[in-house]
């Protein structure tokens, strides 16, 4: 067996010579028999899918060694290729065998392994290659364990070679599989894509932070629109939410009748005029009934019949500290799903990131209202951090407790989520305008250990190296209306009670927290209901093994 012949692209980049050098040939050796020397690497980290696509598909590029006085093998380029086919135990591996002082032979082999690393599959090869398997026939759970993958990495690229948007991106913008798989949420809305693609380029790992703020947009109207249509389908007359200033459109809390009665749904539903208002109100929305030019049909305001602590419109500065405000409070409740999801994946990973214990005792031990507060809450948000069930039953430990019991080794990882949830429970999106020192050191800790703050984050970590609202986007015309929203007197003002919502939204992971789970063995049955998966780093059989065939 010889070298095969490279392609154009290939021999273009090898170094030219000045003769014709035969292909050297390859053996097939028994890994047991090479030498691997002690000084080529210190440590050898053998990852599992490495060893399992030696083990299913033998070493595809072959291993360069020589000869030495004694007739040992001695490998000079593939250590890690040799071990995994130990581990492996495989019975033999192709190498190439060259006298040690030919060294035009062996810089040519050299070059041939780089242009392999070189020529190694892209992620739209692997996604292609993926889908071509599924249209053969094999399930997820196949493809994944045939080439070594996460099944949620196949499930991934399968859904991003459906798509023409999601596969461009990642052929020209370099975007991951899980980056371009977020694409396909946006293909109707051409700014998000723009917006998202040049994030992916120039800022990385921001991405997941802007991502979640379209999805949470893309949310927020697909909700409306659909209150929209069910008010519409039982006969109400909808408009949009009145804006700060609208004289023509009053709430129904806001007038009275020609006989000085409040108006209500039950004295005033299906009068002339009478209308729902949706819309978005505060970053969450909101539905009112209203009347559409309450003047012309006899009614009253009490706002404008009684005196109030200002008169007239806002002034444009009171309109910018409103929109910051909206922005603000919204890029936050996005934020706060990125952030749980990347602590989810965290207290998921083997092994706890460095000085994990004493930033835990330290929460524990200093922070003792957030602790206290968690645990009168039953500790349901490290729970859920832990992807376990919150909930007590009487007569048996807490959840965290049995995953203690059942597996000490663990007992870190409790310790640690026990910690983090106090302090995500203490967050909320009135942190970044009252930040304590407490939460400041919990986001510069979760920095510290490689979370990428956004910007409204930022604010409490570092308050003077950040816009605020710049990481928002940038509100429209229809957005200005809606935020700058008429209402009773209490509307007015930018309040900490106006601003309340409903408590922490649910944690949306973009990021799969089983980071390092081995490629799953679960039935074909599992691939219907599997939720997204976000790893981005397995390679196929063949790429891993290129990629890490040094």
């Amino acid at each position: 067996m010889t070298i095969i012949d490279t392609t154009p692209t290939q021999a273009a980049d090898l170094t030219p010579v000045e003769e014709t050098v035969q292909g050297p040939e390859v053996r097939r050796i028994s890994p047991h028999a090479l030498v691997v020397e002690d000084n080529i690497r210190s440590q050898v980290d053998l990852d599992r899918a490495f060893v399992n696509s030696i083990k299913l598909h033998g070493v595809i590029v072959p291993i360069l060694a020589h000869p030495d006085q004694d007739g040992n093998i001695i490998v000079r380029d593939g250590q890690r290729r040799t071990l995994a086919a130990r581990e492996a135990d495989a019975e033999d591996v192709p190498v190439y065998v060259v006298d040690a002082s030919d060294e035009k032979r062996i810089r040519i082999i050299q070059q041939y392994i780089t242009n392999e690393h070189r020529a190694g599959l892209t992620d739209t090869d692997r996604a292609e290659a993926w889908r071509q398997l599924a249209l053969d026939g094999m399930s997820v759970t196949a493809i994944a364990k045939q080439t070594g993958t996460k099944r949620t990495t196949v499930k991934t690229g399968l859904a991003v070679a459906e798509s023409d948007i999601a596969k461009t991106a990642v052929a020209q913008h370099a975007l991951t599989l899980d980056q371009a798989l977020i694409l396909t949420e946006f293909e109707d809305d051409p700014d998000a894509l723009a917006e998202l693609t040049s994030i992916a380029a120039r800022d990385p790992e921001s991405f997941d932070h802007y991502a979640q703020r379209h999805l949470d947009d893309k949310a927020t109207k697909e909700e409306i629109a659909a209150l929209r249509a069910q008010y519409e389908a039982d006969g109400y007359i909808v408009v949009d939410y009145p804006a700060w200033g609208d004289e023509d459109v009053a709430f129904f809390h806001d007038l009275l009748t020609a006989d000085g009665e409040r108006v209500t749904e039950e004295n005033y539903a299906g009068k002339v005029g009478h209308a729902v208002a949706i819309g978005e109100r505060w970053g969450s929305i909101d539905v009112a009934h209203v009347v559409v030019n309450w003047r012309e049909h006899g009614l009253t305001s009490i706002r404008h019949s009684q005196p109030t602590t200002r008169s007239g419109a806002m002034t444009e500065e009171e309109k910018a500290e409103r929109r910051r405000v909206v922005a603000n409070n919204k890029a936050w409740v996005s934020a706060e799903k990125v952030r749980r999801a990347w602590v989810t994946k965290l207290l998921g990973r083997k092994r706890l990131p460095s000085q994990a214990l004493a930033f835990a005792a330290t929460v524990i031990a200093d922070s003792r209202y957030e602790v206290a507060r968690a645990a009168n809450d039953g500790h349901d948000m490290a729970a859920t951090l832990l992807g376990l069930d919150g909930q007590r039953h009487y007569g048996q430990p807490h959840p965290i407790a049995a995953m203690t019991q059942a597996t000490p080794t663990k007992a870190g990882h409790a310790l640690l989520a026990v910690a983090l949830g106090a302090m995500e429970a203490a967050t909320d999106k009135n942190s970044w305008r009252n930040p304590n020192e407490s939460i400041r050191q919990y986001l510069d800790q979760l920095a510290a250990w490689g979370y990428t703050l956004s910007d409204v984050e930022t604010l409490i970590t570092d308050p003077d190296s950040a816009t605020p609202g710049e990481d928002a986007p940038t509100p429209t015309e229809e957005t200005d209306a809606a935020d700058e929203e008429s209402g009773t007197d209490e509307d007015e003002a930018t309040s900490d009670a106006d601003d309340e919502e409903n408590g922490p939204e649910d944690v949306t992971a973009l990021e799969n927290p089983a980071d390092d789970e081995e490629p799953s063995t679960e039935t074909d049955a599992a691939d219907a209901t599997e939720a997204r998966g976000t790893d981005e780093d397995n390679a196929t059989d063949a790429g891993a093994e290129v990629a890490d065939a040094a």
